[in-house]
């Protein structure tokens, strides 16, 4: 029979004590314990959370799990209005705070839930009107250089973001176009290497990924940025627009999408080479907001469910597990 050398090239490691910073996949002997033990990533689960005041479909948001931000979006009522609403959550309840001067739709966003950037949209005609965020309130700010909606975002605060894609909504005129923020301006930097609107973003202002699109038919195309330039990576595994994510270029969660009945499932994580499907929501929703720092921790919000939008928040979580394969 091959043992494990043979086959693998490589014996288990053979420690005292478990190791203090395991990869995936990782295995070895605990001589203090006789077990040997591996290192896995669990599955992770969706648990509905708190509702917020108001549901509407195609909003954008920013921060943490326990501290977000929500703002614009499409209200189911009063006749689909494009809306003007900011609800801020804590962890346990929304709040609702002061509102965005422009209501819009299909916007992009970036921040926290004290720093955020509003930019982009549908008012209903596409914009390229910018809002600042400090906690309290929401100030006019230097516009976009391309007005455009159905763009996507990313970034840490209201003076470093990052504007991405987007387009002219259902007259499928679409974009590549990047631009920085800074505090004060936008700056027009190297496009995205294939034009499309309809697409999510997670990231900073220097490290970013773009997945995604409704537009053209590139829905499950994803590039990283890298400051200087998008370069292309692995697909997503669903071909979905109109997502959200959580997280980093390097570790983020993709969930909902359009259309919100396809198969496989609308959540899938990524590892910084790869994309997995993980657990559905148990709302399936297009165009839910989302916050969160990694694929392991993540809040859905709002959205999109074939009729009016919904309120319902989700939260995700998953994380490592030690696992005990044997004893001796």
């Amino acid at each position: 029979m091959a043992t494990y050398k043979e086959i693998h090239g490589t014996n288990i490691e053979v420690v005292s004590s478990d190791p203090s910073n395991p990869v995936e996949g990782q295995l070895w002997y605990n001589t203090s314990t006789n077990k040997v033990k591996g290192f896995l990533i669990s599955a992770g689960s969706w648990a509905t959370s708190d509702v917020m005041n108001t549901g509407r479909g195609q909003l954008a948001g920013g921060g943490t799990q326990t501290a977000a931000l929500a703002f614009g979006g499409r209200q189911g009522s009063p006749g689909f209005a494009w809306s003007t609403l900011t609800e801020s959550y804590n962890g346990s309840a929304w709040t609702a705070v002061n509102v965005l001067n422009t209501g819009r739709a299909k916007l992009g966003g970036a921040g926290t839930n004290t720093s955020s950037l509003a930019f982009g949209g549908s008012t209903p005609g596409k914009t390229a009107a910018t809002e600042s965020w400090n906690g309290s309130n929401w100030t006019n700010v230097n516009s976009l250089n391309s007005p455009r909606e159905t763009l996507a975002g990313s970034g840490v605060s209201n003076t470093s973001s990052l504007a991405f894609g987007g387009g002219d909504g259902n007259a499928g005129t679409t974009t590549g176009a990047t631009e920085t923020w800074n505090g004060s301006n936008w700056s027009t930097v190297n496009p995205l290497n294939v034009a499309r609107q309809g697409l999510a973003g997670v990231g900073t202002q220097t490290a970013a990924l773009a997945f995604g699109s409704t537009q053209p038919v590139t829905y499950h195309y994803a590039e990283l940025w890298n400051g200087s330039n998008w370069t292309a990576v692995n697909p997503t595994n669903s071909d979905l627009g109109l997502r959200a994510g959580s997280g980093t270029s390097t570790n983020a969660l993709a969930f909902g999408g359009q259309p919100y009945t396809a198969p496989p499932t609308g959540v899938e994580s990524w590892n910084g080479t790869n994309w997995t499907n993980v657990t559905s929501l148990g709302t399936k929703r297009y165009g839910p907001g989302g916050a969160g720092v990694s694929n392991s921790s993540a809040l859905c919000f709002a959205g999109n469910i074939g009729g009016p939008p919904t309120a319902t928040t989700e939260k995700w979580n998953a994380g490592p597990a030690t696992v005990n394969f044997a004893t001796s």
